[in-house]
């Protein structure tokens, strides 16, 4: 009885291991992740400026998945209207924010110079500020992708250099803007830093 019981055991373990599950990651052979700051330059109400700010992510092999966020407040913009009794032009400065998902793709990452592209998914706010007055804030969807070339300056440094487009949706309260007064081409810096993965051959 004890050695049918051992026999039933082995059975049962030899099964286990042949029916084991797949997974979402099986398919993976490098893993890594990175972090680092965003430099993009655009166009908001007609004045050309930087964004900054910074994401990271997850690496699985050529894909990243991870998160980002942006924000700026160099342009401005003027509005006609009553100060004290009197029509004035006042000047506001544009705040904008956005942050969310964040997507790429960078394939042949053992060449110096590889290509690189990613997909930017976020949400975020703009308002109009100024010393004396305020306005509402705009809940805004903002869209960017873009795509270019990335060099290895380190094993663990990558500078990409992209060109996308920044499409922004919900700006319905501020004086005198719409949606495609910060929806505009962009160019940007990437700043990648941390472990890409030790199997890569390099140039």
């Amino acid at each position: 009885m004890k050695s049918y019981f051992i026999a039933l055991s082995l059975l049962l373990v030899g099964w286990q291991a042949r029916a084991q599950h797949e997974t979402l990651f099986d398919d993976f052979s490098s893993f890594g992740a990175f972090g680092g700051p965003i430099v993009e330059i655009s166009s908001i109400n007609g004045e050309v400026g930087a964004d900054v700010g910074g994401g990271g992510a997850l690496i699985l092999d050529d894909l990243f998945i991870g998160g980002y966020g942006m924000g700026t407040s160099y342009p401005e913009t003027t509005i006609n209207q009553e100060v004290d009794g009197e029509f004035r032009d006042v000047i506001y400065d544009i705040r904008l924010k956005h942050g969310g998902l964040w997507f790429g793709y960078t394939p042949n990452q053992g060449k110096v110079w590889h290509p690189y592209g990613s997909l930017k998914v976020g949400w975020g706010k703009t308002q109009l500020l100024n010393d004396r007055f305020d306005t509402p804030i705009d809940r805004i969807f903002v869209l960017t992708p873009e795509i270019g070339m990335e060099v290895n300056l380190t094993r663990f440094f990558k500078l990409g250099f992209t060109a996308g487009y920044r499409w922004v949706n919900g700006v319905s309260r501020l004086p005198t803007l719409t949606d495609s007064d910060f929806s505009s081409p962009t160019g940007t810096l990437t700043f990648r830093f941390g472990g890409f993965g030790d199997d890569w051959d390099w140039d």
